[in-house]
């Protein structure tokens, strides 16, 4: 009778390298993957920086014309039509906007090689001309649109779209702001509230980091604010939840004013042609009765006041709200973010001193906690309120990113973003799945 074998088993030291040579195989992989990752995402900075630079540099003469000249103004609205022809004639979606460059995130939609130019005029003229309109929807839109041809250029799959973009979207955030480590976390973060893909990190990052440097090189540079922070103790934090958790409701507003602004324009004069010209010559007759170029543009000028002085009129946030939304809902181009910053910093300055808190700290969070909000995206605040103020009182900036995170619901500036996850804690947890991505308590 044959006697059972016994099986041999592995000693420690076998098992231990077997280990090491998997986790050497996986890093050789690793390496080989990212290696070309690296060299595309260095091909993408570069490009993107370069027409980055000259973005911020054309927009810097664009604004110039609009702020010392009398004229410039009351051409917006023949501006305004020169934007829908580009648009026409281009084939692009007009209302998509930064939805179209979100949805590309995710590979559920192609962009257009035309975006990219069509984006950069349009902007230009916008700003020039007077529209009160932001710059990061172009910055947006140009690096996702260049970085799908720097893909093809290289001969890189389809499959990879979703990832040029998010490297391009990274690359172009950087080169205009200058802020490189918020634009390839915001890149991660924007497309699918929750959830973050770590895969696309290391491309996102050198594409950042190179669009920062080539841009610099061009003139551009970063935005970054000196404040004085008060102590940090409970009564503090408590005034900095009050406001955040403020910031978080006025969120609300804002978006709505934004969307509903829109689609009653859109339902009012369906002919895009009529509907820019109109909506130009209410923001010019708007601003020759304030008498005042204060909330055409970005709105910088309302951010350093409120920021480095204290000041701001109780209504600036309210005006800026309805300028920009009148903007960009008539079809003019830019985007929302710097307005938003714009709208939080002055209203920051008006409402924290009413809590207690100093006017230029206050308008500080303001900004951030608003454009937390308004984006729904946490992670990209509190590093962007880390690199725009030098860590100064890093807990308060915590506290109003996450108050206002938790206050704003589910709307936002891109009605094409995604929850993965419940903004709070319920009797089910902190972990949900639902259709489409989207709690089932979230308002559609």
């Amino acid at each position: 009778m044959r006697e059972k074998e016994t099986p041999v088993k592995s000693r420690p030291k076998d098992h231990i390298l077997r280990r090491l040579y998997a986790e050497l195989r996986f890093s050789g992989e690793s390496l080989r993957i990212n290696g070309r990752a690296m060299v595309f995402a260095l091909a993408v900075g570069i490009v993107v920086g370069l027409c980055g630079g000259c973005f911020v540099y054309l927009l810097g003469l664009a604004e110039l014309l609009c702020n010392d000249t009398l004229w410039a103004a009351l051409l917006l609205p023949l501006a305004g039509l020169v934007v829908v022809w580009l648009y026409r004639r281009g084939g692009i979606k007009t209302a998509g906007g930064t939805d179209l460059i979100v949805q590309a995130a995710r590979g559920e939609q192609p962009v257009s090689r035309l975006l990219a130019p069509v984006i950069f005029l349009s902007t230009l003229l916008t700003h020039g001309f007077g529209g009160s309109s932001g710059r990061e929807g172009a910055a947006l839109q140009l690096g996702g649109s260049l970085a799908e041809l720097v893909r093809k250029g290289f001969r890189i799959g389809d499959e990879f779209s979703d990832l040029a973009i998010m490297t391009g979207m990274s690359a172009g955030f950087s080169a205009v702001f200058g802020n490189p480590i918020s634009a390839a976390i915001f890149a991660l973060e924007i497309s699918c509230v929750g959830i973050l893909p770590l895969g696309a990190m290391f491309p996102c990052v050198v594409a950042s980091l190179t669009a920062k440097t080539v841009a610099r090189t061009l003139g551009s540079r970063g935005v970054n604010f000196y404040i004085n922070s008060p102590g940090a103790d409970l009564l503090f934090y408590g005034q900095v939840l009050l406001l955040a958790a403020a910031c978080g409701l006025l969120s609300i507003l804002v978006c709505y004013t934004f969307s509903g602004v829109r689609t009653g324009l859109e339902r009012l004069l369906p002919n895009p042609y009529l509907r820019v010209l109109a909506g130009g010559s209410v923001v010019v007759v708007l601003t020759l009765l304030l008498g005042t170029k204060l909330y055409l543009g970005t709105g910088e000028g309302i951010i350093a006041a409120a920021i480095n002085r204290g000041e701001s009129h109780p209504l600036d946030f309210v005006l800026k709200l309805f300028f920009t939304a009148l903007t960009l809902g008539a079809g003019l181009k830019g985007g929302e973010i710097v307005p938003s910053f714009a709208i939080g910093a002055a209203f920051g300055c008006t409402v924290g001193p009413l809590l207690g808190l100093p006017a230029p700290y206050a308008a500080a969070v303001g900004m951030i906690a608003l454009f937390c909000a308004v984006t729904n995206c946490p992670l990209t605040a509190l590093v962007l309120s880390f690199e725009v103020f030098s860590f100064c009182n890093a807990g308060g900036f915590l506290m109003a990113v996450s108050a206002s995170f938790l206050f704003s619901g589910y709307g936002g500036l891109y009605a094409k973003q995604k929850f993965a996850f419940s903004k709070t804690a319920d009797a089910g947890g902190t972990l949900h799945y639902s259709r489409d991505h989207r709690p089932p308590n979230a308002p559609r």
